[in-house]
């Protein structure tokens, strides 16, 4: 593992999430991560955002596509927390649709 402080890492992660996702990607997306792994660093969740339910859908159904986003944790995350940490997807119309359009609730 690399000497970077734990939050660059998970940033580091989060940028290339974006970048592996949006080769294949057939809309735009952002990727997004909480959590409080400087308390443990199985508490962390990243959410690759599209627009469309049959996009998050498709993506989800890649298992290829999955298994090289969870490779990008061996590469420089802990390992007592790479099989804990969550990565998603999610849609605006999910959101929109369960959440009135807001992130934060629907995350809540």
């Amino acid at each position: 593992m690399s000497p970077l402080p734990l939050k660059e890492k998970v940033e580091a992660i989060e940028r290339a999430l974006r970048e592996m996702v949006r080769d294949v990607a057939r809309e735009d997306l952002s990727v997004v991560h909480y959590g409080v792994f400087d308390i443990h660093p199985k508490h962390l969740v990243y959410w690759i955002c599209v627009k469309t339910d049959a996009e998050k859908q498709r993506l989800q159904a890649d298992t290829e596509l999955m298994q090289q986003l969870r490779d990008l944790l061996v590469l420089d995350y802990p390992p007592e927390g790479r099989e804990f940490v969550r990565i998603g997807f999610e849609s605006q119309e999910t959101v929109d649709r369960e959440s009135g359009g807001n992130w934060w609730h629907h995350w809540k």
